[in-house]
């Protein structure tokens, strides 16, 4: 067992689950859900793999873990920013930039692609939507999202494109759909940009690239906004 440097027990068990959550985020963040094992993660946290089961059940609580550390402040940070408006363009312009600024933040593809391998069309349609296209379809069986990591992206997404939905619900009652893809293409298209800035630039030079990333995709999303909500149909 290691030995106990922190003032106290409570206070030991909480520094290495902080190293526990940390190495497997590491290895989520480089090699994807595949890479991540009960044996490298001991191995990253240098601790003992026997040590390790005192803290996380399998590689599935590990997944959770690293989950509920950045989900939460996500979610939070996207209410926050569209208490402020009640007029679906402004929304929608919120909406694209403050999941932007998270992309930023806690980095996307790696997060939100942890299951990629399991996203067949009924599940896509319930990351996108929240709920399955059809709720009294039989699940299929490539579909697990009845798992607990597969619940919690279900929770998130639905939480973070339920504003999305209503501000085009309100905008094109008759075909909601069309904005809320085309929006979701724009910000799915910047987080890719965002994931894609060299991890070797300075604090400065970073920050400066996502800066030019943020405004100018917001500025496509507005720009879809216009289009989409000209004319007496809508079309």
């Amino acid at each position: 067992m290691p030995r106990i440097r922190e003032s106290t027990l409570q206070e030991h068990r909480a520094k290495t689950l902080d190293q526990i959550i940390a190495a497997a985020e590491a290895i989520l963040r480089t090699g994807g859900r595949g890479q991540l094992t009960m044996a490298e993660v001991a191995r990253r946290a240098n601790l003992a793999r026997n040590s390790l089961y005192r803290y996380a059940r399998d590689a599935d609580q590990l997944c959770d873990m690293v989950m509920e550390r950045h989900l939460p402040d996500w979610g939070q940070a996207l209410d926050q920013a569209l208490g402020r408006t009640d007029d679906p363009r402004r929304t929608i312009e919120v909406w694209t930039r403050t999941n932007l600024e998270q992309a930023g933040l806690h980095g996307h593809g790696w997060l939100m692609n942890l299951y990629a391998e399991q996203h067949d069309e009924q599940l896509r349609r319930a990351l996108i939507y929240g709920s399955p296209s059809n709720p009294h379809e039989p699940t299929s069986r490539s579909d697990r999202s009845t798992d607990r990591q597969i619940q919690a992206l279900l929770n998130f997404h639905r939480q973070v494109n339920q504003p999305l939905i209503q501000a085009w619900t309100a905008l094109r009652p008759a075909d909601p759909a069309m904005g809320v893809e085309v929006t979701r293409g724009i910000v799915q298209s910047g987080m890719r940009l965002i994931d894609a800035l060299d991890l070797d630039l300075a604090p400065e030079q970073r920050q400066e690239r996502l800066t030019i990333i943020i405004e100018k995709v917001t500025a496509c999303a507005k720009a879809v906004t216009a289009t989409l909500t000209e004319g007496p149909a809508c079309a």
